[in-house]
């Protein structure tokens, strides 16, 4: 049997400009938020730690 590590999925939603802003705001401290817990030296990038990113209207 092989074991597989599970999907890290993001999945940014539309709601125009103010929700992409929002959005963003939010995925931008979840990173800083990622980097002190793992002690990085740098602020990681969304495709450094999710497998798949999408999203739809202007989030997409």
């Amino acid at each position: 049997m092989i074991s597989r590590k599970p999907l890290k999925i993001l999945s940014i939603d539309g709601g125009g400009v103010r929700g992409s802003y929002s959005s963003l705001l939010i995925i931008e401290r979840f990173m800083e938020k990622l980097q002190v817990k793992l002690g990085l030296p740098d602020v990681p990038r969304p495709c450094e730690h999710f497998d798949l990113i999408g999203g739809t209207g202007i989030g997409g």
